[in-house]
């Protein structure tokens, strides 16, 4: 390796260069949460079936929950239904550790999770890891 002027470059000098940038990249990354983005984040409102359920289908896929933000009304029954794209890495396990539930969930297959939200609030749901993440927003 050769610096700017056509010296030989020092090789600690350059190992030091390449775990800085590296490190650097590194962080960004960590920084950045999956399953954050601006539009994900836009809340989506449940079908309410004739037996007054309120149903949600949410995709695991590609670091993130899609949608990650669902509303449901408090007092009424909830099934959220969670299905495995392709892409799952830890998304495979659903945490919701605030109802004491968790489920595993295969590509191409569908877990749901059923309960009825007493309060207004958030419910929070992650993956195993909790790095993917997503709420429940109970009016």
């Amino acid at each position: 390796m050769q610096n700017q002027k056509g010296e030989p470059m020092n090789t600690k000098h350059f190992q030091t260069f390449a775990i800085v940038g590296v490190l650097s990249f590194a962080i960004a990354g960590c920084a950045t949460k999956a399953g954050t983005s601006q539009a994900e984040n836009q809340p989506t409102m449940t079908n309410t079936t004739a037996g007054g359920i309120q149903k949600a289908m949410i995709t695991i896929d590609g670091g993130k929950y899609t949608p990650n933000v669902v509303t449901v009304e408090r007092g009424k029954p909830v099934e959220l239904t969670f299905t495995g794209g392709p892409e799952l890495g830890c998304g495979g396990t659903v945490v919701f550790k605030s109802l004491n539930q968790s489920k595993e969930v295969e590509s191409g297959k569908s877990v749901t999770f059923a309960f009825t939200p007493d309060k207004a609030g958030e419910i929070p749901f992650t993956c195993g890891m909790d790095m993917y993440d997503g709420k429940v927003v109970v009016k």
